[in-house]
């Protein structure tokens, strides 16, 4: 590599930059309270984890008092840096390449690469590197020059921490519950009017996947006026809104008085809704329709410590579910026949659960396995649906009242109730990109983005 100019930045001693680092991971944030559900209790010391220390790290004002690339040098088709903070990171050449922030290759209105993967070499190597206060210069063996500011590499350095920022930022950590949870609850004008508390709505719901809205208006349309507060409203061919009532000549066995068991709503969708808005209008009087409601998340780790050949078996074979029907009212499909296909537990890459899919009345009768193996894989779904079962929770919603569950998650149920009674439910959904879409924004506003 050619001769290079370096351009090296003031730094503090290490003792300095040891406490400096320590003040910037115990500061609490000085945002909103939504914010300190994030941090924890505001000036508490404690031992922070991992994704703890990345939301403080990453916070406005928690900057580094220190600037600048220090040094650099080429090991193995990766660029190892120190910034002038201390912290050190490791930068795939390919990746500073595909990732020039020069308007040729970024639009900065558009926030989108411009750079093609035709013309992108993945062999392509730095010819000379310039260390300064605002970050890093790169000069490449295709020609091409790029430079890179000091925050901008700081944050996407491969290091675990900023690996783990990204990943909260994306999506937080889940938090199992069983039958002692308790919802939190919100008020529904609050929500709709103060931005910190739908934000702490937001939170909640990504991490505990429940929330009761109390206060909600008595009109059918109060959950998608809510929902299109927050974002849009998820359709399905039941319309904007569902009426839950004891319809004649029913499209779905929801809409009937039986009992409902532990499910999640519209598995014959390919995309299932994210978040169920349950609004009770109103209650049937006496015993009956009383709503259940598990974590599937919690009773899909269960049965994978307790019962991991089981666990296995419903995270590695698709099972059919299906939705064929007529419309009931004007807003709804007039026909429709779904048909969607995935395992009832779902896992990412990371064997982390991302979905459940559960429903008696919509599980198809068709299954894609050989016969011989149908009584395993029934004895295994069998035993999920009882740890369902033992760490519900049973209570009866109230008029006003309007439960949100995250709809890949919890599962619910109702007990069934008089045929001629007038109690009236009304659901309505909300997509996940679109609540934490909500949810980042916020976060921003509020200065207390992870």
């Amino acid at each position: 590599m050619s001769a290079t100019r370096l351009t090296r930045a003031l730094f503090y001693s290490a003792a300095t930059l040891r406490g400096a680092t320590k003040t910037q991971v115990r500061s609490a944030c000085s945002g909103c309270s939504s914010c300190s559900s994030l941090c924890g209790q505001k000036g508490a010391k404690r031992d922070l984890s991992l994704t703890a220390a990345a939301r403080q790290f990453a916070a406005p004002q928690m900057k580094p008092q220190v600037s600048g690339v220090v040094s650099s040098k080429l090991r193995n088709d990766m660029l190892e840096v120190k910034f002038g903070d201390g912290t050190e990171g490791r930068l795939p050449f390919v990746w500073l390449r595909d990732n020039c922030q020069c308007p040729q290759c970024f639009s900065v209105e558009a926030l989108g690469r411009k750079l093609l993967m035709d013309d992108l070499d993945v062999e392509v190597q730095p010819t000379e590197v310039e260390e300064t206060m605002d970050g890093l210069m790169v000069k490449w063996s295709d020609g091409h020059q790029s430079e890179y500011s000091t925050n901008w590499l700081q944050n996407r350095s491969f290091t675990p921490t900023s690996r783990a920022l990204h990943r909260e930022r994306y999506a937080l950590r889940r938090e199992p519950w069983g039958a002692e949870h308790t919802m939190k609850n919100f008020d529904y004008n609050t929500l709709m009017s103060d931005d910190r508390v739908l934000l702490d709505w937001l939170l909640t719901m990504e991490r505990k996947g429940s929330a009761m809205v109390k206060n909600a208006p008595k009109k059918d349309v109060a959950g998608p006026e809510l929902i299109e507060h927050i974002a849009f409203v998820k359709q399905s061919h039941y319309g904007p809104h569902s009426p839950v009532i004891n319809r004649p000549n029913s499209n779905n066995v929801a809409f009937t008085n039986a009992k409902l068991g532990l499910h999640n709503d519209l598995p014959a969708y390919e995309h299932m809704p994210g978040i169920i808005f349950i609004q009770c209008l109103a209650q049937h009087p006496g015993a009956g329709g009383e709503s259940i409601v598990t974590d599937g998340l919690f009773a899909a780790e269960e049965l994978r410590r307790k019962r991991p050949e089981d666990f296995k078996i419903l995270s590695s074979t698709d099972m059919y579910f299906w939705d064929k029907g007529h419309a009931n009212y004007s807003w709804e499909m007039p026909e429709f026949y779904k048909i969607a296909k995935f395992p009832v537990i779902k896992v990412n890459g990371n064997n982390e659960v991302v979905q459940i899919a559960v429903s008696n009345t919509t599980r198809d009768s068709h299954m894609d396995l050989p016969p011989q193996e149908v009584k395993k894989y029934y004895a295994a779904y069998k035993r999920f649906y009882i740890i369902l079962s033992a760490n519900a929770m049973t209570f009866k919603m109230e008029q006003g009242d309007m439960m949100t569950l995250d709809n890949v998650r919890c599962l619910h149920g109702r007990e069934s109730y008089d045929a001629d009674s007038q109690r009236h439910i009304e659901t309505s959904y909300l997509d996940w990109d679109e609540a934490r879409c909500r949810r980042r924004r916020l976060q921003e506003k509020f200065g207390c983005f992870i």
